[in-house]
């Protein structure tokens, strides 16, 4: 091993990789700091309101006096959920996301340091052991530069994420209030959350135009055109789209709140009605205080584990230097790591997007690790690994899926983010429209119950064109693994809600009576003989500015296999 290789390595190992481990780590400090406050401190007081909520519905009204002996329970419950709402947003959102700005500030600076050393060292010994190795460290400088720029555009991306997700949390709370005022509460309050929900789409769209941006420009900068495309494309393109349509919504005064605020109530009344019917006495009474029934934040909390397949250099059961060389495999080491200038040879817009980082980070491995990893073998260059998707893209998508599961009073847990190494070409490809098997090993491999935990999955793809496809335990169906599975490409992210569909599956949900692409269980498959475009798709597009969403009967139905199926769920 030549000094070239030998000092590229050491500072690989030694000061890259625990740079980005640190970072990591202090992002899932962030995190795990907002979910001790929401533990420890917001969930007991949800509780306690919760009570407080059913104990005032309980209460027989007096109505010679207007219901005068509930308004002190009233105030009480607006009291405990204003403090709620001053919790979650001082003590959680505002905290994580401060935390993280300055996490991802310390990472640009260092890796400005850490990127303009690194080249300086190398470049100076490879230049008089190894000039292919000189040229190598130059192409590296190009493009850690390049990966900066798109660091500070992930900066300014999650700055807009944040102020999105303090609209939707404000949003939730309006709603709760309204729902305490009866029908008319309902209506008013409904109103001003939908034009809060307006407020959250447009700045969706802006966000997505700043990722659009950014990604356009390193595409241009890499001279990948395929990269460069597809930003145009989705950012600028689609997050305009999305920005305009969400303005939309003020043509009807923002109804979409009102009309998620009438929908949960109905989901919230038929339940109950459901609970009387198949339970009595005591287990009835159980499953009420446990459900939060009467109260508004009514439904059940659902653990998620979001995990994205993996493959070793160091693998026994997958080779990916043989990967490399097989033709039908689609992977080119060089390409997936972003050093394929000129094009791509997967399809522009529909490619799979897959990462080559160094293990335990999200750096791209350099030029050089890779070519000695192909020369010389594993044991030639650090530990890497292929990674189906993008970390970013991934967490947008469970945020939206969280969003939209909400609509069914399902509450996603969503764990942290951690990587499964898959070992066979099955895994990589799901074959024959089936992710049982893969479903099933991960439940074993990560001991979790196989309907009460649900993997949230990218996997790398499908032998079919999917988007995605669900490991299901339906209504009378054998009892088998549950898993929602996506495959990480543009398009995937283009759309948002593809692991919302599939975690509906999981819920039971079919395709089925779901015509209208503003349903979140539309499919394109023309099998299914579904009509894309209906009178409600273009309602709900121009007029409320919407989104695909979950129905009412979407949520009844996942209610009834929850209650039927994975009772010892609830």
């Amino acid at each position: 091993m030549s000094a070239c290789t030998t000092i590229r390595r050491w500072i690989t190992e030694n000061v890259r990789q625990p740079v980005e481990r640190w970072v990591s780590r202090a992002e899932e400090s962030c995190t795990e700091a907002r979910r001790w406050v929401e533990r420890e401190v917001r969930r007991p007081i949800e509780r306690r309101r919760t009570r407080t909520e059913r104990r005032c519905k309980k209460r027989k009204c007096k109505w010679w006096c207007a219901c005068c002996n509930k308004w002190f329970c009233w105030l009480e419950t607006i009291v405990e959920r204003i403090i709620e709402w001053v919790v979650e947003v001082v003590g959680e959102w505002l905290v994580e996301t401060i935390c993280k700005i300055v996490v991802k500030l310390v990472k640009i600076v260092v890796e400005v340091i850490v990127t303009i050393g690194r080249f300086v060292v190398v470049g100076v010994v490879c230049l008089f052991t190894d000039p292919r190795g000189a040229l190598d460290a130059l192409i590296d400088l190009w493009y850690d530069l390049t990966d900066i720029i798109s660091d500070i555009g992930d900066l300014l991306s999650d700055l807009l994420g944040a102020v999105s997700e303090l609209l939707d949390i404000t949003r939730e709370f309006v709603l709760d209030l309204g729902d305490r005022f009866g029908p008319l509460g309902r209506f008013f309050f409904g109103i001003l959350a939908g034009l809060l929900d307006i407020g959250r789409r447009i700045v969706d769209g802006a966000r997505r135009i700043v990722d659009g941006v950014f990604d356009f420009l390193t595409g241009i900068l890499h001279l990948d055109f395929c990269a460069a495309l597809e930003g145009l494309v989705n950012g600028v393109g689609f997050g305009i789209g999305q920005a305009l349509f969400g303005a939309t919504g003020v043509l009807s005064l923002g109804s979409n709140g009102a009309r998620d605020g009438i929908d949960r109530d109905s989901l919230r009344a038929w339940l109950e009605r459901e609970l009387e019917e198949r339970f009595r006495g005591s287990q009835r009474d159980e499953l009420e205080e446990t459900l939060g029934l009467g109260s508004s934040s009514f439904g059940i909390r659902w653990p998620v584990h979001p995990l994205r397949c993996t493959i070793s250099s160091r693998s026994k059961s997958l080779d990916l230097a043989a990967l490399h060389r097989d033709k039908t495999a689609e992977l080119d080491l060089y390409e997936v790591a972003g050093y394929a200038p000129f094009g791509c040879r997967r399809a522009p817009v529909y490619r799979s997007v897959w990462r080559l980082v160094y293990v335990g980070t999200e750096y791209r491995v350099s030029v050089g690790d890779i070519r000695a990893y192909l020369a010389d073998g594993p044991t030639a260059s650090p530990e890497f690994v292929l990674v189906a998707g993008d970390k970013r893209v991934f967490k947008d998508m469970l945020l939206v899926a969280r969003r939209k599961m909400r609509q069914m009073a399902i509450e996603l847990d969503v764990r942290p983010l951690d990587t499964f190494e898959i070992n066979s070409r099955d895994e990589m490809f799901i074959p024959n429209d089936d992710a049982t098997p893969l479903a099933s090993r991960i439940t074993s491999s990560l001991g979790l119950s196989d309907i009460c935990d649900l993997p949230g999955v990218v996997v790398f793809g499908y032998r079919p064109t999917h988007f995605g496809l669900a490991s299901v335990f339906w209504l009378g169906g054998t009892r088998q693994a549950t898993a929602a599975t996506v495959r990480a490409s543009f398009m995937t992210h283009l759309f948002g809600t593809v692991l919302a569909h599939e975690m509906g599956h999981c819920f039971s949900l079919r395709h089925e009576a779901h015509d209208g692409m503003e349903n979140i269980m539309f499919t394109l498959d023309p099998s299914e003989d579904l009509t894309a475009i209906t009178g409600e798709t273009v309602v709900e597009f121009v007029m409320i500015g919407g989104e695909p969403r979950f129905t009412l009967q979407d949520g009844m139905d996942a209610w009834r296999w929850i209650l039927t199926e994975a009772i010892e769920c609830v």
